[in-house]
């Protein structure tokens, strides 16, 4: 069990190192990248206008329309909140599979949780189960060789996504930020949690992240499993088909459900178009809970046009811990503006929060791997889901009301930099890297 040592456990400090490293990475190319980057693609210059209510055929459309993505009725969605609830969920699936496993993280690190979640995907793998697995290069290069080997020995199919190449800089710059398991093509999970021991517990301390991961059934999956199946066939020139993969899917609900494929090489923005949409639908109430929060400007003139329109508009973001303070302080870089037009923004006290969270008018869901920022929408390869009922947006609602229960309301003083060092550090990193944030 080398995997499961104490020496491996990730915690919040390591965690914090994979960040940083990144955007070391990421700070000595920016002026390069931004440059190379589309930052303002079509979507966001054609729906700065009124949108249809969320609750109507229109909406639907437009939706679809801007997601490149179709919807599927008679879906079933499920949240799950924190590690203790989502872990022996996704266990318990891989431990069913008759016929294939798909797997891809941006974040798998040695571990506890890692360790034992690897030895299920190995044991079905030598039961013959198909096993495929992505990983990304950089956030999973803390995965150990003991997992590694347990996996590639077991018979796994194991593809790692753009490992570090300083020779490829535009290259490496695209990050695969998915988190998707499907099994047998019946069963799928998305969500903003990697698999790390910070994810474990119930978010009751500081070491133990806040986040959300949501079990899908129903006619939903298969495209789940045709986003993880677009890198599959990016690594390794196969295409996963047949009834294994893509088997008959009965109705399990009475959701609409919509995954939504972020690629911005091959679609453009689909993230932050739909994001954009979705608030200007708003009428009467907007939800967000997002880990790194860095609206654009689109986004944010979004938001205020809420705000005018009389829509109560509450946002919870990380306070202290967090991963990166550099994403903290490009966070507060926006809110004065935001809390001036009359949003409300709230930093979670008892641990970190990862949550990528929007809720509309008690209706409309949108979750995933994607941040609230131009990373998420330009750079990265993502996967979102959105759900139109109000069922599980009363869920979500009452989830959100909770953690508020945990936060601390900000205000414009709480923006400004202090004078320190390392403030005046982050802040300044955070002006430099905001194109790639």
């Amino acid at each position: 069990m080398a995997c499961a040592t104490s020496n491996l456990t990730v915690n919040l400090t390591s965690m914090r190192s994979l960040l940083k490293f990144h955007h070391l990475a990421i700070a000595c190319l920016s002026l390069f990248l931004t440059q190379c980057a589309q930052l303002q693609p079509s979507a966001f210059k054609h729906l700065d206008k009124a949108a249809p209510g969320v609750t109507s055929t229109q909406f639907k459309q437009e939706l679809a329309k801007v997601s490149k993505a179709k919807w599927h009725d008679n879906s079933h969605v499920t949240p799950l909140v924190n590690g203790d609830s989502f872990f022996p969920k996704m266990r318990e699936a891989v431990r069913n599979a008759k016929k294939s496993i798909t797997f891809e993280s941006f974040a798998v690190v040695s571990g506890t949780e890692t360790y034992f979640f690897c030895l299920e995907l190995a044991k079905k793998a030598q039961q013959g189960v198909k096993v495929h697995i992505i990983l990304d290069g950089i956030g999973s290069r803390k995965l150990g060789k003991t997992c590694t080997d347990i996996l590639v020995n077991s018979g796994c199919e194991l593809q790692w996504y753009r490992k570090l190449n300083i020779l490829r800089p535009y290259h490496i710059n695209n990050r695969d930020h998915r988190k998707i398991l499907v099994v047998d093509g019946k069963v799928g999970f998305t969500g903003g949690a990697g698999y790390a021991n910070s994810w474990m517990g119930n978010a009751s301390n500081i070491s133990e992240w806040r986040d959300n991961m949501f079990k899908v059934t129903g006619k939903a999956v298969s495209d789940m499993q045709a986003i993880f199946s677009d890198n599959w066939k990016e690594l390794t020139g196969v295409t996963l088909t047949g009834p294994d993969y893509y088997p008959t899917l009965n109705n399990t609900g009475s959701m609409s459900v919509q995954n939504t494929m972020g690629a911005p090489r091959e679609r453009d923005d689909t993230i932050g178009a739909a994001y954009l949409l979705a608030i200007d639908a708003a009428k009467s109430s907007i939800l967000i809970e997002h880990a790194y929060f860095a609206p654009n400007t689109p986004l944010r003139e979004a938001i205020k046009r809420a705000v005018s329109r009389g829509v109560n508009v509450k946002i919870i973001v990380p306070g202290d811990p967090i991963d990166s303070k550099i994403l903290r302080e490009a966070s507060k870089i926006y809110w004065p503006e935001l809390m001036e037009a009359g949003a409300e923004i709230y930093e979670y006290q008892t641990s970190l929060v990862h949550a990528k969270l929007i809720i509309i008018d008690d209706h409309l869901t949108i979750a995933g791997s994607a941040n609230f920022d131009d990373r998420s929408y330009f750079i990265n390869d993502e996967s979102n889901i959105h759900v139109l009922s109000s069922t599980l947006a009363k869920q979500l609602k009452a989830i959100f009301y909770n953690d508020l229960t945990h936060c601390k309301k900000m205000t414009p003083k709480d923006a400004k930099v202090k004078l320190r060092l390392t403030d005046l550090y982050n802040r300044a990193g955070a002006y430099l890297l905001m194109p790639q944030l």
